[in-house]
C-alpha cells in the first residue's frame, strides 16, 4: 500500500511523465524493481548468512561470475534461465534477469535469440596501434580463425567515401563484406571499399584471407598508416542475423581510413564487433610541450 501511495505521488507530481507513456512505463518498471529487490532481502534476510547489504541481482551476478572465473561454466555453456534463478535462490524472475542482464554488461556473457544466454569465450586482443591487419596478425597468432565471404560488388563513391578517399564523387569503388567466426562464432562484420583503379580484378582472388597480403603480394601496395576511429552503438537488423544476436544488443564499430607510404588513401574498412568478442588497446605517445621540459 505504500509503495502504490508514492508512486501514485511521485506520478502527480511529474506531469511530464504523466503525457509519455512511455516514461510512465520507465518509471513504473524502476518502483516495480525496487519493491523485488526489498522483497528479495527480506526473503533472503534469514537464510542467506552473508553479511553484505547489496542487492540479491549483484550476490547471484558474483556466484555465477565466480562459476565462470573457476571453469565451473565453461565458454559457451548455456546458463540458467531467469525463471531457474527464481527457483533456485528464492528470488522473483525480474531478479533473475537483472543479474543476467549485469553479467552480459560486463561482456562475461552472451545472448542468443530464442536460445537463452551462455557464457562468452575469452575475448580477441586486438591492439590497434601495432597492427593494421587484425587477420594477418590473429592467423600469425594461431588464433582459431574462419573468414565467410558474405558479399562482393563493384560501385562508385559517394559524397563520404570521396572525402575518405580524396577522390571524385562517383568515382569507380570495389567493396566486399567478410563475417570472422572464431571457435565456431561468429564474432564480427567486415565491409573494406578499395579504389578501383589501383586494384584492377582484385575480387578474382580468394577473400578468405588477409587481404593486406593480397594487396602487398599481387599490387605491390602496402599499409602505412592508418586513421580509427571506434565507437559503440546499436546493432542494425542485418548485421544482428549475421552476427546471431538480437536486434537490442549494442555493437562496437571501428572505422579505419588506411594509407599507403606517400599518405594515399587507399581503403577503407568498417568492422561491427560483438562487444564481449573483443579487447582493443592502444599504445598512447605523450607529447611534452617545450615548457614542460624547462
Amino acid at each position: 500500500m505504500q509503495l502504490t501511495g508514492k508512486v501514485r505521488d511521485l506520478s502527480t507530481q511529474n506531469k511530464t511523465l504523466e503525457r509519455t507513456g512511455i516514461h510512465q512505463i520507465t518509471f513504473l518498471e524502476r518502483a516495480i524493481r525496487g519493491s523485488a529487490d526489498l522483497l528479495d532481502k527480506h526473503r533472503g534476510k534469514d537464510s542467506r548468512s552473508d553479511p553484505s547489504s547489496r542487492p540479491r541481482f549483484v550476490q547471484i551476478a558474483d556466484e555465477i561470475r565466480s562459476q565462470i572465473a573457476t571453469g565451473a561454466l565453461k565458454e559457451h555453456d548455456i546458463l540458467p534461465s531467469e525463471r531457474s534463478l527464481s527457483e533456485q535462490y528464492d528470488v522473483s524472475r525480474m531478479t533473475g534477469r537483472r543479474a543476467l542482464e549485469a553479467l552480459e554488461t560486463e561482456g562475461l556473457v552472451y545472448s542468443a535469440d530464442r536460445r537463452g544466454r551462455f557464457v562468452s569465450p575469452q575475448r580477441l586482443k586486438y591492439n590497434v596501434s601495432n597492427m593494421v591487419s587484425f587477420v594477418r596478425t590473429a592467423q600469425a597468432d594461431d588464433v582459431d580463425l574462419r573468414i565467410e565471404v558474405v558479399e562482393t560488388t563493384e560501385t562508385v563513391a559517394d559524397s563520404r567515401l570521396a572525402a575518405l578517399f580524396e577522390r571524385p564523387v562517383g568515382s569507380a569503388i570495389i567493396a566486399y563484406t567478410r563475417l570472422f567466426h572464431s571457435g565456431g562464432h561468429p564474432i564480427f562484420i567486415e565491409t573494406e571499399y578499395l579504389v578501383a583503379d589501383r586494384f584492377p580484378d582484385f575480387l578474382q582472388n580468394d577473400l578468405r584471407q588477409s587481404t593486406t597480403q593480397i594487396l602487398e603480394n599481387s599490387f605491390a601496395t602496402t599499409a602505412s598508416t592508418g586513421d580509427i576511429v571506434i565507437r559503440m552503438r546499436g546493432v542494425q537488423p542485418d548485421e544482428a542475423q549475421l552476427l546471431s544476436i538480437s536486434t537490442s544488443h549494442t555493437v562496437i564499430e571501428l572505422e579505419q581510413v588506411i594509407r599507403d607510404e606517400a599518405g594515399v588513401p587507399f581503403c577503407f574498412g568498417n568492422q561491427v564487433w560483438r562487444g564481449e568478442m573483443a579487447e582493443f588497446s592502444a599504445h598512447t605517445i605523450v607529447a611534452r610541450r617545450s615548457a614542460d621540459k624547462d
